[in-house]
């Protein structure tokens, strides 16, 4: 049996070779451009040798900066530094402090030079506490709980649920813990009970809020704080508790509208 191969076979085999060296060219330049991308990358200008830090209260400066250089340690896929100024992982290192350090509010990181970044931090102010149990946190104005509050004292406690299960937690919607936080404080410059000393919310948004003098203010947490504080300055001028010290009632309800419900000792 005699064969013959045809001139378009030929032509598909000169096809394919062709092909497959292009292929060859095309891989081996990747792979030389791939060891020139590596190489560049280590370049010493290109590498972050110094971290600043600012905007540390109480954490101290050289632990943020020890955080961001175990961040930029390493490499990418076992080729390319994390220490190449233009590919340290900064939206990960900024995520990774607010984790890490519940005290920070906010994180900035960013270069400053071709060998040096910047990590630009704002701690929380403490406001207030979150309690529960026996243990209490630190908060802000926001209602973040963040640290322990150890031996701090001096401010008014808040209790009630927090969302969260580690630190930090919050305590309320911000916007509703911002309006209760002021009601507080406007409630503690009136002399007739003395200041606020403890704040509990239940699951169901009734509050009560105990002044030094043991007296207790209840009220329903979906009101706006200006309304409670004017029922609350209403209640005052009303008959029961005219000439009266509040240190001589137990509690006033405000939960109700207009009507006002109290119980005297």
């Amino acid at each position: 049996m005699s064969r013959v191969e045809l001139p378009h076979s030929r032509l598909r085999a000169r096809r394919k070779r062709r092909r497959a060296r292009l292929a060859i060219v095309a891989a081996g330049f990747l792979f030389l451009l791939m060891i020139l991308l590596v190489g560049a990358s280590y370049l010493p200008f290109l590498q972050i040798r110094e971290v600043e830090v600012t905007g540390t209260r109480t954490l101290a400066t050289s632990t943020v900066a020890a955080y961001v250089e175990r961040a930029i340690a390493g490499q990418y896929l076992y080729l390319f530094p994390k220490r190449n100024i233009f590919l340290y992982p900064k939206p990960e290192i900024a995520a990774g402090l607010l984790a890490e350090y519940p005290e920070l509010r906010t994180a900035d990181v960013h270069a400053v030079t071709f060998h040096s970044i910047a990590a630009d931090v704002a701690e929380r102010e403490p406001k207030a506490l979150w309690c529960q149990a026996e243990s209490c946190f630190l908060m802000d104005q926001g209602g973040v709980a963040y640290a322990p509050a150890g031996e701090a004292g001096g401010f008014v406690s808040y209790r009630g649920l927090a969302a969260g299960e580690s630190l930090p937690r919050q305590y309320l919607e911000p916007e509703t813990f911002e309006s209760l936080f002021a009601l507080v404080d406007a409630l503690s410059q009136r002399p007739e009970a003395g200041p606020v000393q403890s704040v509990s919310v239940d699951a169901q948004g009734d509050a009560e809020a105990m002044f030094e003098s043991g007296f207790v203010l209840k009220f329903a947490l979906h009101d706006a704080g200006g309304d409670v504080f004017e029922r609350f300055e209403l209640a005052l001028v009303a008959e029961p508790f005219v000439g009266r010290s509040l240190a001589d009632f137990e509690y006033l309800d405000l939960r109700f509208g207009d009507k006002l419900y109290y119980r005297a000792r």
